[in-house]
């Protein structure tokens, strides 16, 4: 799972605000073909070592820069975070079943409230005289 954090315009900005990058090519195409690489005059091209992602995802990403790592421009790098789309989602989850076991809980206190409360109510109509059967 690698949903973007950020929309396109943040990550551009976040790219370009970084001192090892020279240009961002916004919308680039998904294969980094040859005549890319040359009409852009790119100098290297880096990918990410993503162990999170699935054996799909992996031979796409080889046939995606198989050009690059041709021509010798690819770059892969280790992400050193463990911090991903994946772990946020499984914290979601995780605090959304801990918030659903407290309201389970909260209203099974509620609803005991009420019955107690309602059979005190009756117990004590009842001694007052305001409850009669009819049979």
């Amino acid at each position: 799972m690698n949903l973007p954090l950020m929309n396109l315009h943040e990550r551009v900005l976040s790219v370009l605000g970084c001192r090892f990058a020279d240009d961002v090519l916004i919308d680039a195409p998904y294969d980094v073909s040859m005549e890319m690489i040359a009409s852009l005059n790119i100098s290297e091209v880096v990918g990410t070592n993503d162990h999170d992602i699935g054996e799909f995802e992996m031979k796409s990403q080889t046939h995606r820069y198989r050009h690059a790592e041709q021509a010798g421009l690819l770059h892969m790098m280790d992400i050193p975070s463990k911090f991903n789309m994946g772990r946020i989602v499984e914290r979601i989850q995780r605090n959304q079943e801990a918030y659903q076991a407290k309201f389970e809980r909260k209203m099974a206190a509620e609803r005991e409230f009420y019955e107690q409360k309602r059979a005190s109510e009756y117990d004590a109509a009842f001694h007052e005289g305001r409850v009669t059967f009819v049979s």
